[in-house]
């Protein structure tokens, strides 16, 4: 056996061995209207200091994909529709608008895994609001949902 191929079968032995799974590479993303998303920096997801939605807080380095969000106002009760997408860990969103929503003065209703999604259910004077996270390969997807109870 030549000594390249001495070399060549040790480094896939050793690739097999420690597996593809610890080779961290970066993931390029964009989201359903074809928008650049930056990479995460740092642990966990934080409050952007410019939500779309006063009272339903959004994660910062996460975009509105636009052509999925609607806005609605009776003088009573919002009807509102927002999906975001962006970088996050697995769980990571939903655990996000655990921690915040009540600051918002939103009360918990329920949390659902619903097949690869969680589903969280809040309520705040006569509206509901539901909020649908769904972890993927390079992009976590928020859809926001607000209407009458």
């Amino acid at each position: 056996m030549t000594r390249i191929t001495t070399i060549c079968l040790t480094m896939l032995t050793l690739l097999a061995a420690t597996g593809c799974g610890s080779i961290k590479t970066p993931a390029v993303a964009f989201n359903d209207d074809g928008e650049y998303l930056p990479q995460d920096v740092g642990e966990g997801l934080v409050v952007s200091p410019n939500p779309l939605i006063p009272d339903v807080p959004m994660p910062v380095g996460f975009k509105a994909v636009a052509s999925q969000c609607f806005w609605q106002y009776d003088g009573n009760v919002r009807v509102v529709q927002h999906v975001y997408q962006g970088h996050a860990e697995p769980g990571d969103a939903a655990e996000f608008y655990q921690r915040t929503l009540a600051s918002y003065n939103w009360d918990m209703v329920d949390i659902q895994a619903v097949g690869s999604a969680t589903v969280l259910r809040y309520t705040k004077g006569l509206e509901q609001l539901t909020i649908t996270t769904k972890d993927g390969w390079a992009v976590s997807t928020i859809t926001i949902n607000i209407d009458a109870k």
